[in-house]
């Protein structure tokens, strides 16, 4: 199994600074994070790569230069679904996982390499704000709980010869491609984290990871 790591997105909610792959959160940056995760773990990690792309091939050539790493870079913006399929280009694996960048999580491998189906990892979020419940006209208060709901964590496995045939060269996976796929759910219940915005790399700063992202 190969990974795809999809790194092309602007990262416009994190404000000024470098490329969203490159934001520094406890000691790595998010990308080397990921790959340092998944390095004994595929046999090889291909990063879609589009804005601000030559930055982050500099420095994956740099500092991954010993690893199975390859990486493709748009000319134009494709979205997840375009940059994905421009990066199937690069493998030949059967079976492909595939994450968006900013995705922080320890979902188990070799579970998901077991499944024959297209499948989409869930998760627990955790509401942003606090929790307002009323009872008997008093409000009782949760700051930021953990949801009893899924949902979806940017992680994905398919075949690699169906998902390619499913792929526009531009667009969406989660608008233009998997509405008109059967996907199946593996409820992950450990760690995940999302880092869209600034305030997410701060929060993140206090986490008790496990040794596997550490």
């Amino acid at each position: 199994m190969d990974c795809i790591i999809l790194a092309g997105g602007k990262g416009t909610r994190m404000g000024e600074g470098p490329p969203k792959p490159l934001v520094v959160a406890q000691g790595k940056t998010i990308l080397d994070r990921q790959i340092n995760y998944f390095n004994d773990k595929v046999e090889n990690i291909i990063v879609s790569l589009g804005h601000r792309g030559d930055e982050v091939v500099e420095h994956l050539k740099k500092e991954h230069a010993d690893k199975n790493v390859t990486w493709v870079v748009e000319d134009e913006p494709l979205g997840t679904a375009g940059g994905l399929r421009l990066a199937l280009g690069k493998t030949d694996a059967d079976k492909i996982v595939v994450l968006n960048c900013d995705d922080i999580a320890d979902v188990d491998l070799k579970k998901l390499e077991k499944q024959d189906d297209p499948t989409i990892c869930v998760a627990h979020p955790r509401l942003p704000f606090g929790l307002v419940e009323e009872h008997a006209g008093h409000a009782k208060f949760t700051e930021k709980p953990l949801l009893d709901l899924y949902s979806s964590m940017g992680w994905y496995t398919f075949k690699t010869k169906d998902i390619l045939s499913l792929l526009p060269t531009s667009g969406m996976l989660e608008y233009d491609v998997f509405p008109n796929m059967k996907l199946r759910v593996h409820h992950h219940e450990g760690f995940w984290r999302s880092l869209n915005l600034k305030k997410d790399v701060t929060a993140f700063e206090d986490e008790e990871l496990p040794l596997a992202l550490r």
